[in-house]
Order: C-alpha cells, then sequence, then structure tokens
C-alpha cells in the first residue's frame, strides 16, 4: 500500500504566511507530520483498495473456476457412466441377436451340406458308371492313335533322311556357283 508523504517544509511555510511565528510553524509541522505518520498506515488509498479489491475477485473468481470445473468433471464423469451402462446393454443385446442369427446360419449350413452331400454322392456314382465305359472307350481309342502316330513316326524318318540329302546337296551346289563368283571378284 502506498502512503501519502506529508510535506513539512511546505505545511510550514504556508503557517508562516497567514502570520504563525516560525518557531510555531515548524513545530505544528513536526507535530502533524508525526500525527500524519501514526494514521498513514491506516488510512486506505484508492490504489491499495482498487489491489485489494482485484486480489480478492481473482481469489474468488479461481474458487468459483474451480468449483465449477469439478461440478462439471463430476457430470462428465456420470454421464460417461451412464453412456457405458447403455454401451454395455446395447452390447448385450447385440451379442444375444447375433448368436441367435448364428444358430440360425449354422442350422441352415448343416441343411446345405446334407443336400451336398448327397447330390455329390450321386454325382460320383453317376461319374463312376461313365467313367468305366468311357475308360475302354478311350483305351482303344488311344491304341488306335498310338499306331497312327508310330505310322508317322516312320514317314517323318524317312523324310528328315531326304531333308538331309537335298541340305547336303544344296550346299554343294552353292559350292561350286559361288565359290567361282568369288574368285571372280576378288581376283
Amino acid at each position: 500500500m502506498s502512503t501519502a508523504v506529508f510535506d513539512t517544509l511546505r505545511f510550514s511555510r504556508g503557517l508562516r504566511e497567514v502570520g504563525v511565528p516560525e518557531q510555531q510553524a515548524d513545530r505544528q509541522a513536526e507535530l502533524m507530520a508525526e500525527a500524519f505518520s501514526a494514521f498513514a498506515d491506516k488510512l486506505v488509498t484508492k490504489d491499495y483498495f482498487s489491489e485489494v479489491l482485484e486480489a480478492r475477485l481473482n481469489q474468488q473468481s479461481a474458487e468459483l473456476e474451480q468449483r465449477i470445473v469439478e461440478k462439471m468433471n463430476l457430470r462428465f464423469v456420470e454421464q460417461d457412466e451412464k453412456f457405458d451402462a447403455r454401451f454395455a446393454e446395447q452390447d448385450e443385446k447385440f451379442d444375444a441377436r447375433f448368436a441367435e442369427q448364428d444358430k440360425k446360419f449354422d442350422a441352415r449350413c448343416a441343411a446345405m451340406d446334407e443336400k451336398f452331400t448327397r447330390c455329390f454322392a450321386e454325382m460320383d456314382e453317376k461319374f463312376t458308371a461313365r467313367l468305366a465305359g468311357s475308360d475302354e472307350k478311350a483305351a482303344s481309342r488311344f491304341d488306335a492313335i498310338e499306331a497312327r502316330l508310330a505310322d508317322h513316326d516312320a514317314r517323318f524318318v524317312k523324310l528328315d533322311r531326304t531333308l538331309l540329302l537335298h541340305t547336303w546337296m544344296l550346299g554343294l551346289i552353292t559350292l561350286v556357283l559361288v565359290v567361282p563368283q568369288l574368285q571372280a571378284w576378288v581376283a
């Protein structure tokens, strides 16, 4: 808190100007200074009052804000608990519904598996019967194809020999015709 300063010199001059003797004016100034200094600490100035008021308001504001934050946090915790309970309840309902649907799907899948197993067994029997007859036909066809392939192989052997002979003959003709021509150009 800032205190007001009493100017004794100014007070003394003011008394002298109005006709008070110098010693008496100085003594009155000293007494006034002592009186003011004794009570100056107890005086409240506007600045001091503003500082104290602002400090108290800040403290009350902080306390109020703290209480509001605590109450809000408590409300948030309560709401979170309500939401958690509600979600847990919904999860239980969903789990029960999914379990019920899983049972229905399992029953339907089991019925479909039985149908497919029967159908596949019937198809296997039909294919086995058909394949037994087809195996004999295929074996006779393969024998005929193998005989034809053996005949073709013999023909290819003859063609290979003829092709080899033609290759040699073309090589000789090329040598006989090309070599003299090359010698004529080089010379």
